[in-house]
């Protein structure tokens, strides 16, 4: 009797880590309510925008060629999409509790961030870059010694800025903001010197800006970033069914179009990013 009391206790305490750990069933949940809740950028032209009170740009049009799939998959058709808009930190934090099922915005891939969420396969390759005003004379890193930066914070854009300068002895005043549209008036109104942030996102600011020669983009970059779509931590079969879908389209000709929708017909994807393509195109 005490012996099996004994492995009844034991096989609670196995038991017990396993339940309250018990994963996420994202799959069921969206075949349940033929729903799917996705969070985006407001701001992060041209891979995660609103325009005309939708959301729209590249991550986003991967982001429905992953709904389409998840249909077939499936076997349901019209899944909804319920939109969760929120800067970087705000978006991994919906889907790290379960109040979003995918980020689609412009989030890099870090160790430190898949403690709390899974990431998709990657699907960009972004560098970091500064922007200064034309007049302000700024060259490069170097020169922005004892000048305030304007950084999103909780970003890895603010950490690898941090040990860039750290690692050139450049002492810098960081100007914490939210977003982008924060970060492009602390430019303009002088509040900051310089703003850091995504190469392309920050390019698709000044593309939109009433005065694009006024501003001028540093020719150093400061890091390599990958970004991929946040999912929920240890739904692996949530997770394969969206690297299914991105791989149908690394495969297709759909990658094409969305590319030069939202980059140009005279920009091609680099070196690396076409070998992330390339490596991502598994055959099912």
């Amino acid at each position: 009797m005490r012996r099996l009391i004994g492995l009844l206790a034991l096989t609670t305490l196995i038991w017990q880590p396993a339940i309250a750990g018990k994963a996420p069933d994202t799959l069921a949940k969206i075949k349940s309510s033929k729903t799917i809740t996705i969070a985006h950028a407001t701001d992060g032209l041209p891979f995660s925008f609103t325009k005309g009170g939708e959301p729209t740009g590249y991550s986003i049009d991967l982001c429905k060629e992953i709904v389409t799939s998840l249909e077939n998959q499936l076997g349901i058709g019209d899944i909804k999409i319920a939109w969760r808009a929120g800067n970087t930190p705000e978006r991994l934090s919906m889907v790290e509790k379960g109040d979003a099922d995918i980020d689609c915005g412009t989030t890099s891939i870090t160790l430190g961030r898949q403690e709390k969420v899974d990431f998709s396969n990657p699907v960009f390759v972004e560098s970091g870059g500064v922007l200064v005003l034309e007049e302000s004379g700024i060259q490069g890193l170097i020169s922005l010694a004892d000048k305030k930066v304007a950084v999103m914070s909780g970003t890895t854009t603010e950490q690898r800025l941090l040990k860039a300068l750290e690692r050139k002895h450049i002492k810098a005043e960081l100007v914490k903001i939210k977003d982008t549209k924060e970060g492009m008036g602390a430019l303009e109104s002088g509040k900051a010197d310089a703003y850091a942030g995504d190469r392309l996102v920050l390019i698709g600011q000044v593309t939109e800006s009433k005065d694009p020669a006024r501003y001028a983009m540093l020719k150093e970059m400061f890091s390599v970033d990958p970004y991929g779509f946040a999912l929920p931590r240890g739904d692996a079969d949530f997770r394969l069914a969206v690297n299914r879908a991105l791989a149908g389209v690394y495969r297709g000709a759909a990658l094409e179009q969305i590319f030069v929708r939202w980059f140009g017909p005279d920009l091609e994807p680099s070196e690396v990013l076409q070998a992330v393509y390339l490596i991502n195109a598994y055959p099912d």
